[in-house]
């Protein structure tokens, strides 16, 4: 039985989800209700979260009462952690693992919802893909305001969005440039000012962070060239936030993109309330002890096999939050 989008189907998708989901019927009285075989209310349940008649959620304030989760905010010092559970031990593709924490990340987010909110937008995959599970009648009358430049896969996606494209300050340039000098211009500008300035505002700021090894998502999104992410992991960088690149010690790596960038820095970004930052798979794990070292996050939600890696490397001493507090003299080799 193939269950397509006609009204029919539809109907009988919603009758069933509304039964099972909404009355508490078992799967064989929904099939008795229903005059269809308990194989069949089995297919329409999946088709009813397949095409999001159903949405299923776990109250993030539960991933954040896990294990693990405690002992990542007691270790490096973050004001909270979420972390999702593993579903088996089977290695997952880097899409899924992003799509269960985007979850994850969107039932989190949701607590700061309020007509009048602002709400920081670093660009990223998972992200994006969070502010896309976010309902409309969530987001009435919150602005949502880009903390960079605009990287043109993800701003077309969300362009496919409606109900967040409705609330979106886009900054109005990309977010790597091509010289110094064109940067500077575009700072410049009062159209790209204004936004920064309102993302500096929010209450709450997601972003995403970037690993330097293959297949970085700096890649994946057309940003920058393998050759070019290589290039930045011989300078010492691990990872990147907002187009911005840090060594293992959180240290920033100047010599990098910095000059060529339009959005807040990662020193604005330490300085902030409540940065959320969203990573997920062991690749992962250095470029994010990176950024909890330089102290660019006070929220991370992730998976249960980013935590545990990040657990096994050890903790943030006092020590190396003082050096990231110093910016990386240009040239300077970082051991990795």
């Amino acid at each position: 039985m193939v269950l397509a989008s006609s009204p029919n189907d539809l109907d009988l998708i919603v009758r069933a989800a509304w039964l099972y989901h909404g009355d508490g019927l078992t799967q064989a009285q929904v099939a008795k209700r229903l005059f269809v075989s308990r194989q069949t209310v089995g297919r329409l349940l999946e088709a009813a979260r397949a095409q999001g008649v159903v949405r299923i959620e776990i109250d993030a304030r539960c991933l954040a009462a896990l294990d693990l989760a405690t002992r990542l905010r007691d270790t490096f010092g973050l004001s909270d952690a979420i972390v999702v559970p593993r579903d088996d031990d089977t290695p997952k593709p880097t899409g899924r693992v992003n799509e269960r924490v985007a979850a994850a990340l969107a039932a989190y987010v949701r607590r700061y919802l309020h007509p009048g909110a602002v709400v920081g937008v670093g660009w990223g995959d998972t992200v994006a893909k969070a502010l896309s599970m976010l309902s409309e009648e969530s987001l009435e009358g919150v602005t949502l305001a880009s903390a960079a430049g605009s990287i043109q896969a993800i701003s077309q996606s969300l362009a496919g969005e409606p109900k967040v494209a409705h609330h979106l300050r886009v900054v109005p340039a990309p977010l790597l440039v091509s010289s110094p000098e064109a940067a500077t211009m575009l700072r410049a500008e009062q159209t790209v000012r204004e936004v920064l300035e309102l993302a500096s505002t929010a209450s709450v700021t997601l972003t995403g962070i970037g690993a330097a090894g293959p297949g970085a998502s700096a890649v994946r999104s057309q940003l920058l060239t393998e050759a070019e992410v290589a290039s930045y992991a011989g300078m010492g960088a691990v990872g990147d936030m907002l187009g911005e690149w840090f060594d293992a010690h959180g240290r920033i790596v100047s010599e990098a993109t910095s000059n060529r960038r339009i959005g807040l820095s990662l020193d604005q970004l330490r300085a902030m309330p409540n940065v959320v930052a969203v990573a997920g798979g062991r690749e992962k794990a250095e470029a994010v002890l990176g950024a909890i070292r330089g102290g660019y996050l006070k929220v991370l939600v992730t998976d249960e096999t980013t935590a545990e890696e990040l657990l096994a490397k050890g903790s943030v001493t006092a020590g190396a939050v003082r050096a990231a507090s110093r910016p990386r003299p240009a040239g300077e080799a970082t051991r990795r």
